[in-house]
């Protein structure tokens, strides 16, 4: 059985009552996370400034120019502002708010984010 936490046009996030995790999907990827890893990767898709790395990344030959590093060398998550805004929305109303910086903790939810 899982319960329906929040839900966008292109994902929705859940808890599953037999594992007991937060499972969201997203256009086409899917996280499973604790409680805990949920927070932290709430706090840090909260904590990144779209326009900023936009900016950055203007000159990249990618469509979507927000590019998250996730500790492989072969495989990124790409964004573009739209989607990020989006992300944010869907992980808010999972009744996670953001607080301070949770950059330190992005070794805790298991996905090894590089900051760009």
């Amino acid at each position: 059985m899982q319960k329906v936490i929040s839900q966008t046009e292109n994902g929705k996030t859940f808890r599953c009552s037999s594992c007991n995790k937060i499972h969201i999907e997203f256009n086409n990827l899917n996280f499973n996370f604790d409680e805990e890893e949920f927070e932290n990767f709430a706090g840090y898709i909260e904590s990144l400034d779209g326009e900023y790395w936009e900016s950055i990344n203007q000159d990249s030959n990618y469509q979507r120019n927000i590019i998250l590093k996730i500790g492989h060398q072969n495989v990124n998550m790409l964004f573009n502002i739209r989607e990020l805004e989006e992300l944010k929305h869907l992980l808010n109303n999972s009744g996670k708010q953001a607080s301070e910086s949770y950059i330190s903790g992005i070794k805790d939810f298991n996905l090894h984010l590089l900051l760009n």
